[in-house]
């Protein structure tokens, strides 16, 4: 007797069950590694075992006739919840009292809540009272209490904290999460030649992110090699990219200022269009969709912020003139009979991409 849709559907149904269960055994397996991993002081993350755990999938999934694309993606999904739930193992020689000032904004909850889940003990220094974390008022006790400070505060509000930590002359490990670091700079490098332990740290997501894991994580060197050791150690799981503070807003201004100005400009442009956004929606193409996916994400942001990357970066000017250029040579190709020009476009865009299929 053949097996009805519905049959078929239960019997996949019960293999789900089956996933979900092998799953579970894994992490499972994963945690007791991460007992291990705690009780030896090791870090987090083993990226060259990682690799090796995908590739292996990729391999694997040949035999059952899976896309290696699928493969992937599901090798890093159970890698990403093995090791956040690792992360969330005590570790009680390596907790510390964490004071989190501008607890109560978003990227501060976020700072809060992940240094809990690591189990370090955490005070904010903000307005307002907190649900779930003790508030102290007053920064100079908080700070000569806290083994680490992390300024989660907007990026105009940053430096004028700083001056007031330098003259305080902590002890404690400080860093900021700041997206623009230019305004910093000058106070930074004050304080790590003072010998104080101060680096800066850009968390290059957003407040909604799930996890640490596969998300990358800038920590700038200001001077003091110690303090940023401990912020590597602090921010394990992440993947971790360590460069001066001077080179950071160059390149910030392509990955923040750059795409964020593109994707303005898309949404700017359908919305002077008076094309209805629904209708357009209806008839979208892949690679539309995927820009007004992006699109989308970036007018719900933080106005504020966004207002801030731009205007204070001050290497911002020459990623929009680029920009324009960009866009003033496409529409002069793109308008005229030399079907070269646009070609050489795309050309020597595939070329910058690594020659990509």
């Amino acid at each position: 007797m053949r097996e009805s849709i519905d049959d078929i559907r239960k019997r996949i149904e019960k293999i789900d069950y089956e996933i979900l269960r092998m799953m579970a055994n894994r992490t499972a397996a994963a945690v007791e590694m991460g007992k291990m991993k705690a009780a030896q002081s090791m870090p987090l993350r083993a990226p060259e075992v990682e690799e090796k755990v995908v590739e292996r999938y990729v391999e694997r999934a040949k035999t059952f006739g899976m896309s290696a694309g699928s493969a992937r993606k599901i090798a890093r999904l159970l890698i990403q919840e093995s090791i956040d739930q690792q992360g969330k193992i005590p570790r009680p020689s390596q907790s510390k009292r964490i004071l989190i000032v501008g607890g109560n904004g978003q990227m501060g909850r976020w700072m809060a809540d992940f240094f809990e889940s690591r189990g370090h003990r955490i005070r904010i220094h903000d307005y307002g009272e907190n649900e779930k974390f003790p508030v102290e008022r007053d920064l100079a006790r908080g700070v000569r209490d806290a083994e680490v400070v992390v300024l989660a505060t907007p990026i105009s509000a940053t430096n004028d904290i700083l001056e007031e930590l330098i003259d305080l002359s902590p002890r404690a490990l400080i860093f900021d999460i700041a997206s623009i670091k230019s305004p910093l700079i000058e106070n930074l490098r004050r304080a790590t030649s003072r010998g104080l332990q101060f680096c800066s740290i850009h968390p290059m997501f957003g407040p909604e992110a799930f996890s640490i894991v596969d998300r990358n994580v800038i920590i700038c060197n200001c001077g003091s090699a110690e303090a940023v050791d401990r912020a590597r150690m602090l921010m394990d799981g992440g993947n971790i990219f360590e460069m001066e503070i001077e080179e950071h807003d160059p390149i910030m201004a392509y990955v923040l200022g750059l795409s964020h100005a593109v994707n303005i400009a898309f949404f700017e442009s359908l919305r002077a269009s008076g094309k209805d956004y629904a209708q357009l929606d209806r008839a979208a193409s892949t690679t539309f969709r995927r820009q007004a996916e992006s699109s989308r994400a970036v007018a719900s942001e933080n106005a504020q912020l966004y207002y801030e990357i731009q205007k204070m970066n001050p290497w911002n000017t020459e990623a929009l003139e680029f920009l324009q250029q960009a866009v003033e040579d496409l529409k002069k190709a793109a308008v005229s009979e030399d079907r070269g020009a646009f070609e050489k476009i795309m050309r020597e865009g595939k070329d910058y991409f690594g020659g990509c299929e």
